[in-house]
């Protein structure tokens, strides 16, 4: 807090990163670990696909009951679990349930694909995204600031548009991955390989985005 009483600069970030982390671990992590749990006592992998997808389903609602709406990370993560309910319910293929992994990543790599085209027509997605997180960290006017210097500054301009650039095509070539996967690998190991796969890229991306703002002097 400062001394004023109002929030810190950072203390909106850091509440955004704390939502992130609950996401990643309540819609990710957690069913993965029931899955792989009830696999080694035995469990079908229909129902351990079943159980992954229900247990997820309760932190979905408390998101949108508690922020009294339903926004975009909400909206794909409930399209998701009515997939999988309905796919479980017309077949009793595990596969077919796995499906649903294929789905996310497809909308990941459609996100993507708008990114790229935000290269290239009108204004990157970037400039967008990052006035967003410098309003949570500097406030409306420091966020203002910021994207005025699209209209001054062309290093700002073309370091805006590689990492834009960056950022399309790494969640492109993952949801081709991503789905390729889900249709080529044992069901035991789609979990765990898509997982790893994903954070790794993830991690990997985030590393060059830090390094290329600082770089740069891109930060928001």
């Amino acid at each position: 807090m400062t001394v004023d009483g109002r929030p810190a600069p950072d203390a909106g970030l850091r509440r955004v990163v704390r939502a992130n982390v609950l996401t990643v671990a309540f819609e990710v992590l957690v069913p993965m670990a029931l899955f792989y749990g009830l696999r080694a006592a035995g469990v079908s992998q229909w129902w351990a696909l079943m159980a992954g997808v229900l247990v997820a389903a309760p932190y979905v609602v408390w998101t949108v009951v508690r922020n009294r709406r339903i926004d975009l990370v909400a909206l794909v993560t409930l399209s998701v679990l009515v997939l999988s309910v309905v796919l479980g319910l017309l077949s009793d293929d595990p596969r077919t349930l796995a499906i649903r992994e294929g789905w996310t990543a497809a909308l990941g790599g459609l996100f993507g694909l708008w990114m790229l085209v935000t290269v290239v027509v009108g204004r990157p997605a970037q400039l967008t995204l990052g006035r967003t997180i410098a309003e949570i960290k500097r406030g409306a006017e420091g966020a203002a600031a910021w994207a005025a210097r699209w209209d001054t500054d062309a290093r700002f301009r073309r370091g805006l548009r590689i990492d834009t650039a960056a950022w399309g095509a790494v969640l492109l070539a993952n949801a081709v991955v991503h789905v390729v996967l889900v249709h080529t690998l044992p069901i035991d190991l789609i979990a765990l390989v898509t997982t790893v796969v994903w954070f790794a890229a993830l991690a990997g991306l985030i590393a060059w985005h830090v390094w290329y703002l600082r770089k740069e002097g891109l930060e928001a």
